[in-house]
């Protein structure tokens, strides 16, 4: 624990040390640490609160983090399946996402950015191979990427104070947060897998093999 806020205050003198720019090198940083995934998102946004406060260092890192997001979400409609499996290194994630059914992708889609035990950001490469519109995700993006942000930053910003009070607030409110995932993590696994369609034949899209069943 000590080696970890060591780990963070030694990010957040470096940082500092871009003076003025500090602001803006941070907003890179955590914006690329999406794109670049997986990077730990969590320790950049707690050096975000620990740099910035909690207001704009929850303001920075949830914009850049959209941001983020967004560009990976276009990059993958653009280039396709091979710029997911190349990145994400074939994550199972993958198949998994692709082969749930239309009407539950956007619910699942916003389940696992609320959820801290699943890959958020690994998660918006797979969202670009579906048909979810890029509205709608930037809405499940702000939506469900938000409040973790906030809590983490927070967390962050009451490291580096003099408010030791403050500081297990936040952190007991995360652990009930995080005991309360944990114990329903199991159940969004199952409710994936219940939203799956049947393994399709090689060669076939689970879209594909969607359609080849209802022509059954």
């Amino acid at each position: 624990m000590l080696k970890y806020l060591g780990t963070i205050d030694a990010l957040k003198t470096y940082l500092l040390s871009f003076g003025p720019w500090t602001p803006a090198v941070y907003f890179i940083l955590q914006m690329l640490q999406v794109i670049l995934a997986p990077l730990p998102g969590g320790t950049t946004t707690l050096i975000g609160g620990a740099l910035f406060g909690g207001l704009w260092g929850t303001l920075i890192s949830s914009v850049a983090v959209i941001l983020g997001s967004c560009a990976v979400f276009a990059l993958t409609k653009r280039l396709g399946r091979p710029f997911v499996v190349k990145f994400s290194h074939n994550s199972p994630w993958i198949e998994k996402f692709e082969s749930i059914h239309e009407d539950k992708m956007e619910t699942i889609l916003f389940l696992i950015f609320i959820f801290p035990a699943f890959p958020d950001d690994l998660i918006c490469f797979v969202a670009g191979l579906t048909k979810i519109p890029f509205r709608r995700f930037l809405l499940l993006c702000v939506v469900g990427r938000t409040p973790g942000i906030l809590l983490n930053t927070l967390i962050g910003a009451g490291i580096m104070s003099d408010n030791p009070t403050q500081l297990i607030i936040f952190i007991a409110i995360y652990a009930v947060l995080i005991v309360i995932f944990l114990l329903n993590t199991k159940r969004l696994s199952a409710y994936i897998e219940k939203h799956r369609y049947h393994q399709p034949e090689k060669g076939t899209s689970p879209h594909e093999s969607k359609n080849h069943t209802n022509t059954k």
